[in-house]
């Protein structure tokens, strides 16, 4: 029963993706930085930079490993929702196209911080260091990846494989959430144990699509999303290299 279920229901997404294909709805999966919503980095910058090399180190992942494919319940009557939940969406073996996410979070978020602490002007130069080399930098950012996690529901309506009907009238297939969690510190060069400064940041966003539309944002949330929780810790860090500079020095 639940295979017959799943094969139908697989194949009514099918048919719906490939009208989201044909409409050109599902995108660039790649990452994007800045996000492609905005196509620019935070708008914040310190007076004056201080004389200080830094870099970025990519990020140390501690995310999870569960993962939750049940799109094909939403394929039984009287049940409303299908989700699909991984905690590494850019490790799914074969996602739905939909769930597709390129991206290398480790080295493509130290990189995005890189670059917006380097378009701040807090310091006289911020580079992502891929390779961990530290020479020549004075300050080294370091960041603990904690979570990427993504979850996305298909919603039939509690009308099992009918409810694909309402899909293609406009209502909203399903929706999205794509949730960010790290830490970052600053430390000197010379000596990784004193931290100068730090702080845990995180943000959820959510989307609701259907064949028409938003398909394509899921994906690009990840940037919009680091950026967002990136946005206090620039904040932050601004003020103090305006305000109370020597607590920035190595």
């Amino acid at each position: 029963m639940r295979s017959s279920l799943a094969r139908l229901f697989c194949w009514l997404i099918l048919m719906t993706m490939s009208l989201g294909m044909l409409s050109g709805c599902l995108g660039n999966r790649n990452w994007q930085y800045p996000p492609s919503s905005t196509d620019a980095y935070l708008d914040v910058k310190a007076q004056k930079a201080l004389p200080a090399k830094a870099v970025v180190l990519p990020f140390e992942d501690l995310r999870g490993k569960d993962m939750k494919e049940e799109y094909w319940k939403a394929a039984i009557p009287l049940v409303r929702y299908g989700s699909t939940k991984y905690d590494r969406p850019e490790e799914a073996a074969n996602p739905e196209q939909v769930d597709v996410v390129n991206f290398d979070p480790s080295n493509d978020f130290a990189s995005a911080t890189a670059a917006e602490l380097q378009e701040a002007g807090i310091f006289s130069s911020v580079a992502f260091a891929k390779n961990g080399e530290t020479s020549g930098a004075d300050l080294v950012f370091r960041g603990k990846l904690r979570s990427t996690e993504w979850e996305r529901q298909i919603d039939t309506y509690y009308l099992g494989p009918l409810g694909v009907i309402f899909w293609f009238l406009g209502i909203p297939m399903g929706e999205t959430e794509t949730a960010v969690e790290l830490d970052l510190k600053l430390t000197p060069a010379s000596d990784p144990s004193r931290v100068l400064w730090s702080m845990a940041m995180e943000y959820e966003g959510e989307k609701h699509d259907s064949p028409y539309y938003n398909l394509e944002d899921a994906v690009q949330s990840y940037p919009g999303a680091l950026q967002e929780a990136l946005r206090p810790a620039i904040l932050d860090l601004v003020q103090l290299a305006d305000e109370d500079p020597e607590r920035l020095a190595p």
